[in-house]
């Protein structure tokens, strides 16, 4: 009866699930900012850190100025990205790129293969940038 219970045991951790930790499958790197005519050229770099290709790399961006209050939000595709694959795209925003003190990646609103939560979930996130935050 011991030895069955033991065993029982032993196999219990093959049995429960271990707690899924997040991974960093795309990276996502602030790489410059940069004033052209009175608006400001945001550079990303986004690497896919997994086998399969993004079809669809929708985030919610916040731009908070130098006193943290909210400037403008926007929506941007950065998709779509190869499997194993670095790309760099670059989007406008009104305004000085000075005035941008941090970003706030809010969220994902489409993520094509994978759902949204997961890839806000293993998005890692840097900046280059001295004194702009990126975060989420």
């Amino acid at each position: 009866m011991m030895r069955r219970a033991l065993h029982a045991l032993a196999l219990l951790p093959l049995l429960i699930p271990a707690p899924v930790h997040a991974v960093d499958l795309v990276g996502l790197e602030l790489n410059t900012a940069e004033n052209a005519e009175n608006r400001c050229r945001l550079t990303f770099v986004i690497e896919n850190k997994t086998e399969r290709a993004i079809d669809s790399f929708k985030v919610d961006l916040v731009l908070f100025n130098p006193d943290a209050i909210v400037e403008r939000r926007m929506i941007i595709e950065m998709g779509p990205v190869r499997g194993q694959k670095t790309n760099v795209k670059t989007f406008i925003s009104e305004g000085d790129c000075n005035k941008i003190g941090a970003i706030l990646v809010n969220d994902v609103t489409a993520c094509a293969p994978p759902d949204p939560g997961v890839c806000l979930d293993g998005l890692a996130l840097t900046s280059r940038l001295k004194g702009v935050r990126l975060y989420k």
